[in-house]
């Protein structure tokens, strides 16, 4: 199309030769039918050179306006943040109870491994009065005593920059799960809702320490859920 209005332009400035009339370029300098000599006018050229810089203009903004409008219509994916956290709930066919649990995974803290082993809110609304917090080791944690429930053991919790929480809790499944008290579950979960990890160390039967790492992105709004859903506001008049 460019080259189309360059055409028509070049053609508007024809001219002929005062000898022979015969059509001649703006832009030539003898006659090509009589051999007269010509000297272009100082406005002929100017004309010209500013008919090509116009076209080169013309040309570089409906390329840009082109290229611009391709990408425009490109479509740029969003990047969704993953939750680490899963989310579980249990009735008990029993009581009727529902108990509802949200569970982040660990990684070994010095292989940045995942291991079998998680970081548990939970909550059942038949028992609880709010959250309580389990931790599961990916390997049996060392005997520190016994209560009424059976054999408890030692834990140290550190959410962030935050001080390290230790306690002595009961165990369960093999001496794999670590159930918090509704008391020490309330001491950690405060620091969780802004907190981006968590630290937690036990030892294992040879009495050597194992360390875990849980992500707890999204912490805020999962307590939330659980709250919700374990303890939902009455209806007015209830």
């Amino acid at each position: 199309m460019i080259i189309l209005i360059f055409i028509g332009l070049m053609g508007m400035g024809i001219k002929y030769c005062k000898s022979c009339k015969k059509p001649m370029r703006p832009t030539d300098t003898h006659c090509k039918s009589c051999g007269k000599e010509y000297k272009n006018s100082p406005v002929i050229i100017v004309a010209i050179a500013a008919v090509i810089i116009a076209i080169g203009v013309a040309a570089y903004f409906l390329i840009s306006n082109k290229d611009s409008g391709a990408v425009a219509k490109q479509e740029i994916p969003v990047k969704q943040e993953q939750s680490p956290w899963k989310y579980l709930s249990d009735r008990d066919p029993i009581s009727g109870a529902t108990t509802y649990a949200a569970i982040t995974q660990f990684v070994n803290y010095d292989t940045r491994q995942p291991v079998e082993g998680n970081f548990t809110l939970a909550c059942n609304g038949h028992r609880d009065t709010d959250l309580i917090i389990a931790i599961t080791s990916s390997v049996p944690v060392s005997t520190d005593g016994f209560d009424s429930i059976g054999p408890t053991g030692r834990y140290t919790v550190k959410v962030d920059d935050n001080p390290p929480i230790h306690g002595v809790t009961s165990m369960a499944t093999h001496n794999t799960v670590l159930v918090l008290t509704q008391d020490q579950s309330e001491k950690i979960i405060p620091q969780l809702s802004e907190a981006k990890k968590i630290l937690v160390q036990v030892s294992n039967v040879s009495d050597q320490l194992v360390d875990y790492e849980a992500d707890l992105t999204g912490a805020s709004k999962t307590i939330a859920k659980l709250r919700g859903d374990c303890f939902p506001t009455p209806k007015s008049g209830v």
